[in-house]
């Protein structure tokens, strides 16, 4: 038993911890002990010797820390509210302090100008406290300095004996995340009772097989987890800033797991445009690095050309000097053989035979299709061999209009190879289940193989390439729009596309055209691609700017870095599309880079990388500059229309107030059907509707509080999650090094000891408690605001299902009710914009739609 004296830090009178004005402290929710009531304002250490281990943002609340026991001063009640304005602190954190040490001065006129106390509670922070008894002196009055309390404390008995046996054995270092990913595994059922687990910004999201094999209990129990919802089969575990880190531990998890068979009658398959998107993004997605090598590949080759320290190849590479013929060799095999990685990615994706993916996108791609005498194409026939500068090299199957069909290699081309994945993959699972074993390793590729390229040759293949070329001649002709207004307009369409998933065969079909060809074609439309990037990533920093979740913040900002290369997805899909205004506002900014670029003519000459290496591509020295500057134009267009257009959440009134007109105008529609007077009909609805209008209004400062302690709560769950992540680096660096020493032959003992016991007693439990106490001192300030939110959600939510079934009986239309949806919206604005909740989809179904107009029609 240890024991620490309190000292009076000011002239004052105290009272027990029990008698505070405050329910928090009287409860002794923030620790154990005492409340002084301060005569004068300027307040010494009410210890001995300490140190300063923290001062709150608000300067109303200081800890000290003696004996490893951590004692807060909170100044006031209610005082965070007021931001610092009446203290002027004398100290700052890790000072060391006496009794004679002047803390802070305090203006207590503004305190009670405020109608808030001036007590002043002194508490015990009972983290390593075991138990612990206050004895407070009995004087009714206190000079500063004076003997005040003794506190007398037990500290936690740490279990040093399992610790001297455990400190030396290298224990396996698991991140929480990987612990977390295990458990979940095991909690929704098994990797065989979820057919897919994917992320957004905040939420862990499962599509389960089975519910009843989900133990919820248990997944909220884990210290990531902040909740649970249920979105029909979809499983939604609300983590935070971190999921992300969580759902790749799952997905290394699956990979080494195997793969899984999922029940397909428990699931509810997606829309078909849904699953083509998913296909698309499953397939590109592992390419995009190899993409960014052949661009970046391409560009290196054209800026060495230019500078002259290679020379152009324009013939035979074994013609040219060994640095250029390398070069060469380098820049085109991978744009030549884009095809190949397109084949092995899809067939992969749909989970057939990879290396007879590769086999098909070998001879797909081959060289063997481009040798030979070309026929003069007007008088060619049936099986010739011919060219054109449109199809290409091959063999003339036959002609539409002056486009010739030919059987042909399929160079630089995409369609036709995820088609020849679909073939080898079907047919080599449908040529096992009837091929005998004995003769199958021999027969069944051979088989796939001959099924898969004939019918691509003969008959998909020509289709498809025929409908790239119809998609390259309708998007090069926004190129011939005047006043630079079709390069605007693609550029403004171009994330639109990447959203549907064709802007791969789109650009593509552009290049080939054009810049891939011999000699290049100059394009606008290549160059404008890059100004479309540009356009989110300036949405994405106006999002940055206008947001108050720090969780949102941070993600956008993080994104921006693969934006800058070309990598767009990060930000559209976490923090622009979910908001839609700032996925339009950076479609708008595109619009006027792209004018911009338009008006000037400015073209990529040759291919080039993504993102910023997208400059090697232009043309001259000015023009690249002229480029650049596009890119700020619609960087700061984007950035603009986003400030203008995006809230970071709706006013709750407006917003249901919007939602009543549209059950007004159903409601009115109907009723006056059934031969209801429009006077009486607006009477009884504005009737039903002006108290819970009233009652959102009346509660506009509750609902303006919630935000800001949101907000402040966000940037206290960002610093915690970014000390947790700093921990865990620093921890695992440990355990390497550890791991290092053991396995290393003729190591010390001793030294090997030591950084065992450096790993296996490793944290950073000081500076989280700081963030944690922080978080529980902003929970227990704004008790009251928690309680009243929570009172006005839960009467709203109770009140709008009885207007609803009021105004459903009014009109007797059931799905009326659908409508409770965006009154649901209305009332968790605040949530919906931290991603707490989902924002509601207001949904009728095909039925409901006949059934009203069936009404209205009588």
């Amino acid at each position: 038993m240890m024991e620490i004296k309190i000292y009076a830090p000011v002239d004052c009178s105290i009272k027990p911890i029990e008698q505070s004005t405050d329910e928090m402290f009287a409860q002794k929710m923030m620790g154990d002990g005492l409340v002084i009531i301060p005569k004068t304002n300027s307040f010494n250490s009410p210890l001995e010797k300490a140190n300063i281990s923290l001062i709150f943002d608000t300067k109303h609340a200081i800890f000290f820390e003696s004996e490893k026991i951590k004692i807060l001063m909170h100044i006031g009640m209610d005082t965070v509210n007021l931001k610092g304005e009446p203290f002027e602190i004398k100290v700052k954190e890790k000072d060391q302090v006496t009794l004679k040490t002047n803390i802070v001065d305090v203006n207590f006129e503004k305190i009670k100008s405020s109608n808030l106390s001036i007590e002043t509670p002194i508490c015990f922070d009972q983290e390593n406290i075991e138990s612990i008894s206050i004895h407070l002196e009995n004087k009714k009055e206190f000079k500063q300095g004076d003997l005040i309390a003794k506190a007398k404390i037990t500290l936690k008995v740490q279990k040093q004996d399992k610790q001297n046996d455990d400190i030396y054995q290298l224990r396996e270092f698991k991140s929480k995340y990987t612990v977390a990913a295990e458990q979940f595994i095991g909690n929704v059922g098994g990797l065989q009772n979820f057919s897919k687990v994917y992320n957004c910004m905040t939420r862990l999201r499962f599509a389960i097989n089975d519910k009843n094999k989900v133990d919820l209990k248990l997944i909220e129990k884990n210290e990531l987890v902040k909740g649970t919802n249920w979105n029909g089969n979809e499983l939604q575990v609300i983590i935070g800033g971190e999921v992300y880190k969580v759902k790749d531990e799952i997905a290394n998890i699956q990979e080494y797991g195997g793969k899984v068979e999922t029940n397909k009658l428990l699931i509810q398959k997606p829309p078909v445009f849904r699953r083509i998107l998913a296909m698309l993004t499953g397939i590109m997605t592992p390419l995009i690095p190899l993409l960014m090598c052949v661009g970046l590949l391409a560009a290196i080759q054209s800026v060495l050309e230019q500078a002259g320290v290679i020379n152009a190849v324009t013939g035979n590479p074994g013609d040219q000097d060994l640095a250029s013929a390398i070069f060469y060799i380098l820049s085109k095999v991978g744009l030549n053989l884009i095809g190949v990685m397109f084949c092995y990615s899809a067939t992969k994706y749909f989970g057939g035979n990879t290396m007879l993916g590769i086999l098909v996108g070998l001879t797909l791609t081959s060289r063997f299709f481009f040798y030979g005498t070309p026929t003069e194409l007007t008088t060619a026939g049936f099986g010739d061999f011919v060219q054109d500068p449109k199809a290409g090299i091959g063999w003339l199957l036959f002609k539409i209009g002056d486009y010739p069909i030919l059987i042909k290699g399929y160079e630089g081309s995409v369609l036709p190879f995820i088609a020849a994945a679909l073939f080898v993959t079907y047919l080599d699972k449908w040529v096992k289940t009837w091929m005998p074993s004995t003769i199958d390793i021999i027969f069944r590729a051979l088989l796939v193989y001959l099924l898969t390229i004939v019918p691509i040759l003969f008959v998909f293949g020509p289709f498809l390439s025929f409908i790239e070329y119809g998609l390259s001649l309708t998007v090069t002709a926004f190129e011939k729009i005047p006043l630079g207004l079709g390069v605007a307009l693609f550029a403004f369409l171009w994330q639109i596309l990447v959203l549907t998933g064709v802007h791969v065969a789109v650009i593509m079909s552009v290049m080939i055209g054009t810049i891939m060809m011999e000699p290049a074609v100059p394009s606008s439309l290549v160059a404008v691609v890059t100004i479309a990037v540009f356009g989110q990533v300036g949405a994405g920093m106006g999002v940055a700017i206008i947001t108050k979740n720090s969780n949102l913040r941070n993600f956008s900002v993080g994104a921006l870095a693969a934006g800058v290369f070309g990598i767009t997805e990060p930000i559209i899909y976490g923090a622009n599309l979910p908001k839609v205004k700032p996925f339009l506002a950076g479609c708008f900014g595109a619009f006027v880079g792209g004018l911009f670029l338009g008006i000037l003519d400015i073209k990529a000459v040759r291919p080039a990388g993504m993102g910023v290496f997208a400059v090697t591509g232009i043309g001259t020295f000015t023009d690249q500059l002229l480029y650049v500057l596009s890119w700020v134009i619609a960087i700061g267009a984007a950035i603009g229309f986003t400030l203008i257009s995006y809230q970071e959440k709706w006013d709750e009134f407006k917003y249901t107030k919007n939602i009543f007109k549209k059950i007004n105008k159903m409601s009115k529609k109907i009723m006056i059907k059934n031969g209801v007077e429009v006077k009486t009909i607006e009477e009884q609805l504005i009737n039903l509707e002006k108290n819970y209008l009233d009652s959102i209004q009346e509660g506009k400062d509750v609902f303006k509080d919630y935000m800001k302690y949101m907000s402040a709560k966000s940037k206290l769950d960002i610093k915690l999650i970014t000390l947790k992540s700093k921990e865990e680096k620093i921890k695992q660096k440990l355990y390497l090094k550890a791991k290092k020493l053991t396995e290393k032959d003729g190591a010390d003992h001793e030294i090997v000891k030591k950084a065992i016991a450096a790993y296996n007693i490793f944290n950073l439990d000081d500076k989280k408690s700081i963030i944690e106490s922080q978080l529980k001192d902003l929970t227990n300030v704004n008790k009251s605001l928690l309680e009243n939110y929570a009172k006005l959600t839960t009467k709203l939510d109770e009140n709008r299902v009885e207007i609803l079934a009021n105004i459903e009986k009014l009109v007797k239309f059931a799905p009326i009710l659908n409508y409770n949806a965006g009154l649901y919206n209305g009332i968790y604005s605040v949530e919906i914009s931290f991603g707490i909740k989902d924002q509601e989809d207001i949904l009728f179904s095909k039925q409901e739609k006949i059934q009203f107009k069936q009404l209205i029609a009588k």
